[in-house]
């Protein structure tokens, strides 16, 4: 069992992660509107998908993004609006919609590619001593091993 580093007491987890989210994406904002980058925020990784497969449904974006198929069609509507992804119906299965980014889509994509955060989230990482990206990577997947259900009935049995 891994050794505790400090009691947790009292966290409210989901809301201290949903406040990170939250932060994030507005401390993005104005870097984005600085550099001429309108995509939502929270819509990048469907812009970035599009740019690197083209040809998606919502079910494939879904499945590659790793998020449910509600969130990606609420995303879907708002790129576009804005120009940069359009739809177009499957010619062999009419059920079927597929999305492509505009050429202003490619544009924004491509934008999104050169002014990549990474370096930031680094810096960050350095800043709070520990690699950002992992320790969420890390508690979603040990999550996944193991549900939070079964960890309280674990402890209080």
């Amino acid at each position: 069992m891994p050794t505790k580093l400090k009691k947790i007491s009292d966290a409210f987890i989901g809301k201290q992660a949903d406040d990170l989210s939250n932060l994030i994406r507005d401390q993005v904002k104005p870097i984005y509107e600085s550099l001429g980058i309108v995509v939502p925020v929270k819509s990048c990784s469907v812009i970035h998908y599009l740019h690197k497969f083209d040809d998606l449904s919502i079910t494939d974006l879904a499945k590659h993004l790793k998020q449910s198929h509600q969130l990606i069609k609420q995303k879907i509507p708002k790129l576009i609006q804005l120009g940069l992804v359009t739809a177009k119906s499957d010619e062999n299965d009419k059920r079927r919609t597929t999305y492509h980014l505009t050429t202003e889509g490619r544009e924004q994509a491509t934008l999104l590619n050169q002014n990549s955060l990474n370096t930031v989230y680094e810096h960050l990482s350095d800043e709070i001593g520990a690699n950002l990206h992992h320790v969420l990577n890390d508690a979603i997947n040990a999550l996944k091993q193991k549900a939070l259900l079964t960890r309280f009935n674990e402890i209080n049995t």
